[in-house]
């Protein structure tokens, strides 16, 4: 079963893509970009239904609530959200690293 998600492709880079914090970053790159699916930041709905723009937005908004610093605007302008699916496999390592 693939599981539909959105990621954070970096713009102008080759199969780049917004990490899920600095553990999961690769520090070879500026901005800690990372070249592992399982590594990367990804919106999967709890349904396991295709995550939608209003998810995108939604999303957004939860990071600019956070105490600490969230810069939405640099994710936007550094990053396209892009479909993606993930196997059972990958989405296993990315519950495990979430704790969830």
């Amino acid at each position: 079963m693939e599981i539909p998600t959105i990621v954070f492709k970096a713009k102008n880079k080759e199969s780049r893509y917004l990490c899920n914090g600095p553990d999961c970053g690769d520090w070879s790159d500026e901005f800690l970009d990372t070249q592992e699916i399982t590594d990367a930041l990804h919106i999967i709905k709890t349904d396991f239904k295709k995550p939608t723009e209003e998810d995108v937005q939604n999303f957004y908004k939860f990071m600019a609530s956070l105490p600490f610093n969230n810069d939405v605007e640099f994710i936007k302008k550094h990053y396209d959200p892009v479909d993606m699916e993930i196997t059972q496999e990958q989405l296993e390592i990315i519950r495990m690293h979430d704790e969830w």
